[in-house]
């Protein structure tokens, strides 16, 4: 296997003639005015750091920006919308409302006209009597035989001294 150290490195002049060479050939550049060609700057050359710190404001003032203008329009939103689901919302009860007393009213008066016909006697009702009452005698409960185990159960169990809600 051959690593990178065995590899010798190639001088700089060296470097230097090979590249001249492929300029010229490759390209109607001649080796004379190859030394008048200008430095074109880098891109990674550092920035300065007023300029550095005057980026960084303009970033974070946009990004407070961004977040003031959506803050401001949601809250704008939610002022606008809730007041109009509450009046539809209340719309919607006043007319429960009425209609409830609509019923009511509608349910009294079949109670009345019921009490009306109840008294006539066509009808055939009859007046309640305590002797045509019908009573149920009351079933006898015998309990089932009781288990020490029942009685251990029992006593495991947590009772509240207080009361658990008010």
């Amino acid at each position: 296997m051959i690593s990178a150290r065995d590899y010798q490195s190639i001088p700089e002049s060296s470097r230097l003639k090979k590249s001249r060479r492929a300029l010229s050939t490759y390209s109607s550049v001649s080796s004379a005015n190859f030394r008048e060609i200008a430095k074109i700057p880098r891109k990674n050359d550092k920035v300065h750091y007023d300029l550095q710190f005057l980026l960084l404001i303009n970033k974070v003032s946009v990004t407070i920006a961004f977040i003031l203008v959506t803050l401001t329009l949601s809250v704008y939103g939610w002022t606008v919308r809730v007041p109009s689901l509450w009046s539809q919302e209340f719309r919607k009860l006043t007319k429960l409302q009425q209609e409830e007393r609509y019923l009511v009213g509608a349910n009294e008066v079949l109670k009345h006209q019921l009490a009306q016909q109840a008294q006539k006697p066509e009808v055939g009702l009859t007046q309640l009597h305590p002797e045509d009452l019908i009573f149920i005698p009351d079933v006898k409960v015998v309990p089932s035989s009781v288990t020490d185990t029942t009685i251990s159960n029992r006593s495991n169990l947590w009772f509240a001294e207080g009361p658990i809600a008010y």
